[in-house]
């Protein structure tokens, strides 16, 4: 169904970037909402979402780190993927309002921040293959 070389991994966390780098696209950015940009740029040119971009329990002010995969399409219809990631910049913004993501975590606290991401992106990739 899906070939996991059409697909594209975009993030902002380095480990995800070093371990998938060699098996698809990997676009690299610098922060959360970078991610989600990118994403709906993507979306908005006929790819769709193959991982939803708030994932995992944690709220988009709590973690600093994203990934999200998507594919091409082609001509088949993505309004519900974009009408998703327009919602999900607009309530990751709305938390940054609230009570804006720390800039500086201790280097454990990002490292599990990353080990999170990572292992959502690590129970999707075998099954797009």
């Amino acid at each position: 169904m899906w070939e996991l070389e059409k697909a594209v991994l975009i993030t902002n966390n380095d480990r995800v970037y070093e371990k998938y780098k060699g098996m698809l696209t990997v676009k690299m950015t610098d922060s959360y909402e970078e991610v989600l940009i990118k994403t709906r740029d993507m979306v908005y040119d006929r790819h769709v979402l193959l991982t939803h971009p708030q994932a995992s329990s944690l709220k988009p002010n709590q973690t600093p780190y994203r990934s999200v995969v998507v594919y091409p399409k082609g001509e088949e219809d993505n309004t519900k993927d974009m009408m998703l990631i327009e919602k999900c910049l607009e309530t990751y913004r709305q938390w940054q309002e609230i009570a804006p993501t720390p800039e500086n975590y201790q280097e454990r606290v990002a490292e599990d921040f990353k080990t999170i991401d990572l292992s959502v992106i690590d129970n999707v990739i075998p099954r797009i293959s």
